[in-house]
């Protein structure tokens, strides 16, 4: 209950009470007397008397009380209106100290916003210094690698030309290789003609020597009895042993002749082979007798989380040119893949698996032709201890109409048409198979092996259409794997490769 009501309800008890006592004095008693008549009148009219005065009294006090309860109600009206508005201003008070507190809470919640915001804007302000000078020492990195790429550009420019020069050396050699093999096929022709004549002759001279023989036996024989004529036998003989000797002689260059025939028929018939196209499952077969394993281990840095180890496995095959042997591969088999971020590489080794064994490899080499892909340099001493058989690089892989893709997990193999493109003579289109046959048993796809039908390499599969020609294995960039693999300067390389794969023609990039 309100306290200011339950003191007027008390102020208004307290007067009813004070109302209705009386405090008149009391009344002095009749004396007692002896005559019965007379003070018996005498108290009826005196009773009768103070009835009146009391009935009097009674009135004055009712009347009296009839005011001060009027006064007394509109004492409370009053303290009631007063009451009303000490609530309704009461009420006003504790809605104007809500609106006050909220407001308070508003404030402070807009003053820890703003101290917030403060320390926000104080740290970025730090981040952007030190992204202002993290971007000074960048565009002074960058400044410094565009001076080595231009350089590099001129000594690219310059390998190109001779690359060129070299190209049609080699193709004016290939020329000649053809003109001289169809000379050569004439001539084994001829050769085998004059082998057949040769062995003729030389069944004649056997047949020759046998009869001489013969005759060397009969003139011994006879000897004894034709002394007469042994001066004459005597020079025979020497005649004839003379004679012998130059059979012997000519059927031991003739002998000498056929060996180099043979010799020269051995290697026009290994040209012929290696000429010679190959069904799908002999280039798949040759493939899997001769494959090599690549794995890959790093470690990289998730968006979240600790450091993880990722393994990367491709399969490859052995392939040589003029200066060594190599593996290749696609960098989307490896941790170099170009749509990760570079900086989040933190270590990379790898292991070579030939013939059953296993050797790590410390450094590897991103293609010129196309830095999408990885050749990996492979010791020649270690080549040879494998016992693995060499593919040779396809010279004009155009001649024929057809190239044997293989998965670089062996998982399948096939054979599609492809032709050059126009824009760039160093990638292959590869022809992909129509709506209606998308669900073949083969379709080409990133990192695939390319053959052509001779099985010779040809090169990989930078996507699912296109294939780089490796015509030499030419480094656009070195990478240290292992103890020396330093991740700043590779992801440096990375966007420095990016960057040139965005040169290549639009098609292939």
């Amino acid at each position: 209950m309100n306290k200011t009501l339950m003191l007027v309800i008390c102020d208004f008890l307290l007067l009813s009470m004070l109302a209705l006592a009386r405090f008149d004095p009391p009344e002095e008693r009749p004396e007692v007397t002896l005559d019965a008549t007379a003070s018996s009148a005498t108290a009826e009219a005196e009773l009768i008397s103070l009835l009146e005065e009391s009935l009097q009294s009674e009135l004055e006090s009712r009347s009296g009380l009839s005011e001060d309860l009027t006064e007394t109600r509109k004492d409370l009206e009053e303290q009631a209106l007063n009451l009303a508005a000490r609530e309704a201003a009461l009420t006003a008070t504790q809605k104007s100290l809500q609106e006050k507190a909220a407001e308070a809470a508003q404030l402070t919640v807009a003053k820890a916003s703003i101290e917030a915001d403060q320390a926000k804007l104080t740290e970025e302000k730090a981040l952007v210094e030190a992204d202002r000078q993290a971007l000074a020492l960048k565009f002074e990195s960058t400044r410094t690698e565009l001076e080595s790429a231009q350089t590099e550009r001129i000594e690219l420019t310059q390998t190109l030309g001779q690359l060129k020069q070299e190209t049609s050396v080699s193709k004016e050699r290939l020329t000649q290789a053809e003109k001289d093999l169809i000379t050569r096929e004439v001539a084994l022709a001829q050769s085998e003609a004059e082998l057949k004549a040769a062995q003729a002759e030389t069944k004649k001279l056997n047949l020759e020597r046998e009869a001489l023989n013969k005759q060397l036996a009969v003139a011994n024989a006879e000897r004894s009895l034709l002394e007469q004529n042994l001066i004459r036998e005597k020079q025979d003989k020497v005649q004839a042993q003379a004679h012998a000797s130059r059979l012997t002689e000519n059927v031991s260059q003739l002998g000498q002749g056929v060996s180099e025939l043979a010799q020269s028929s051995e290697e026009i018939i290994q040209e012929m082979d290696a000429s010679r196209p190959r069904t799908m499952s002999e280039i798949f077969t040759r493939f899997q007798n001769n494959r090599a394993t690549i794995h890959f281990t790093s470690s990289e840095k998730p968006r979240i989380g600790s450091p993880a180890t990722q393994h990367y496995e491709s399969k490859s095959i052995l392939i040589a040119d003029t200066e060594g042997t190599y593996l290749v591969t696609h960098t989307a088999d490896t941790p170099f893949a170009f749509f990760k971020n570079p900086d989040n590489l933190l270590s990379v080794q790898l292991d070579v698996t030939l013939a059953g064994r296993t050797f790590p490899i410390d450094q590897i080499a991103f293609l010129s032709a196309d830095p999408r892909l990885i050749y990996i340099p492979l010791p020649k001493r270690t080549v040879e201890a494998s016992g693995l058989e060499i593919f040779e690089l396809a010279i004009q892989p155009e001649r024929w109409e057809e190239a044997v893709l293989v998965k670089n997990d062996e998982s399948n193999f096939g054979r599609t048409g492809f032709r050059r493109l126009t824009s760039s003579e160093r990638f292959l289109k590869m022809e992909r198979p129509a709506l209606g046959e998308l669900f073949a048993d083969f379709a080409s796809s990133r990192g695939d092996l390319a053959f052509s039908k001779n099985s010779q390499f040809i090169g990989v599969l930078t996507d699912s259409k296109h294939a780089v020609v490796i015509e030499a294995f030419l480094a656009s960039a070195i990478g240290n794997l292992g103890a020396d693999f330093n991740k700043e300067t590779s992801a440096a390389t990375i966007r420095r490769l990016k960057d040139r794969v965005l040169k290549l023609p639009d098609e292939v990039q």
